[in-house]
């Protein structure tokens, strides 16, 4: 009997059931970062309803992705977003498009208010770059296209970054969101 809780004990020791658990992974989100933006001193735009923001893949994934040296990319195990990017990007884009004061007001997608303009965002980069040895960056790249009904009215590309040395990267990725979606909106 004896024996048998012996090889019990050194089974379940063997397995890991007795080592700590592994650590769990850090999740992060992305919101309005709080650097001023620029603020028209007039709305230059009507009412707007921010009808979709989109991630291109390998983007869209909730684990990071990691920008190499090499050029290949990796997904990191331990760091990931706390929700879709997409879903996450969302309400950060609509603060930073009525933060910009270039519109009168900014509807949500699904508000059934009437709305004279319509705001799409494609997210087209959104990673942590490790390319250069040392140093690790939040990058952003988007495309915001502007629409009045159907027709486009303007097209316009933003990019931003931010270190992410210190290991936040909440803070990094939303510095570099509000830079991007802030540098294309200055191109309306």
């Amino acid at each position: 009997m004896k024996k048998r809780l012996s090889l019990l004990a050194l089974a379940a020791v063997l397995t890991g059931c007795m080592s700590p658990a592994p650590k769990a992974p850090s999740c992060w989100t992305v919101a309005l970062d709080p650097v001023p933006i620029f603020a028209a001193a007039t709305p230059k735009f009507g009412v707007t309803r921010l009808s979709q923001v989109t991630v291109r893949a390998p983007f869209d994934g909730t684990r990071l992705v990691v920008l190499r040296h090499d050029g290949s990319i990796a997904f990191d195990p331990f760091n990931s977003f706390a929700a879709q990017p997409a879903a996450l990007l969302r309400g950060t884009a609509q603060d930073v498009l009525a933060a910009s004061g270039l519109f009168r007001q900014v509807l949500h997608g699904t508000s059934t208010a009437q709305a004279s303009l319509g705001v799409e965002i494609v997210v087209t980069r959104l990673a942590l770059d490790c390319t250069k040895k040392g140093a690790r960056k939040a990058v952003v790249g988007l495309t915001l296209v502007m629409m009045d009904g159907r027709s486009v009215t303007a097209s316009c590309v933003g990019e931003g970054s931010a270190k992410a040395d210190d290991g936040n990267f909440s803070a990094a990725f939303s510095s570099a969101f509000t830079a991007a979606l802030a540098g294309a909106l200055s191109k309306l």
